[in-house]
């Protein structure tokens, strides 16, 4: 795993995903101390269940999956692939916990590395901000857990 501190570059990187379209330019500059980019080869674990890390992290490119365990299995179950601009870790941000999944690197990845505690003061200096990108993350985990229902029925209608 290969880590570049923040740069400006990084920086506007965010301004094209869908979670950072209310930051302004003149904003950037508060987040460049707590951005970095990490580089993953293929098979590279990011993050395993139960790991603290304070931070998430933003698909930047590259092919990302997402599994988790199930108890009295050997192996993990894939839960979903992650597109370019889609957030990981987040639930880790919103719930001051642990990670809930393993995230593999399926080939070269890049993804932005947030600082958790220097994001949340952000969001307190820019409440506008804030707002939008926590409107943002609440959407995101319904439309997951709208997902896992979904997923959840379907699997017990078969027993």
């Amino acid at each position: 795993m290969k880590q570049t501190k923040g740069s400006l570059e990084i920086l506007q990187k965010l301004l094209e995903f869908d979670m950072f379209h209310p930051l302004r330019l003149e904003q950037l500059a508060d987040m460049e101390k707590m951005v970095s980019r990490i580089e993953l080869n293929a098979g590279e674990i990011l993050m395993e269940e139960g790991m603290v890390s304070g931070c998430f992290y933003l698909v930047e490119k590259g092919n990302v999956e997402v599994y988790f365990s199930v108890p009295g299995q050997k192996d993990y179950l894939e839960a979903c692939r992650l597109k370019i601009g889609s957030p990981v870790g987040e639930m880790a941000l919103l719930e001051d916990d642990v990670h809930s999944a393993r995230v593999v690197a399926k080939k070269s990845s890049s993804l932005i590395k947030i600082e958790n505690e220097a994001f949340l003061n952000f969001c307190r200096l820019h409440p506008d901000v804030g707002f939008e990108v926590m409107r943002y993350l609440a959407k995101l985990l319904s439309n997951r857990l709208r997902y896992t229902d979904q997923f959840v029925r379907h699997v017990v209608s078969k027993d």
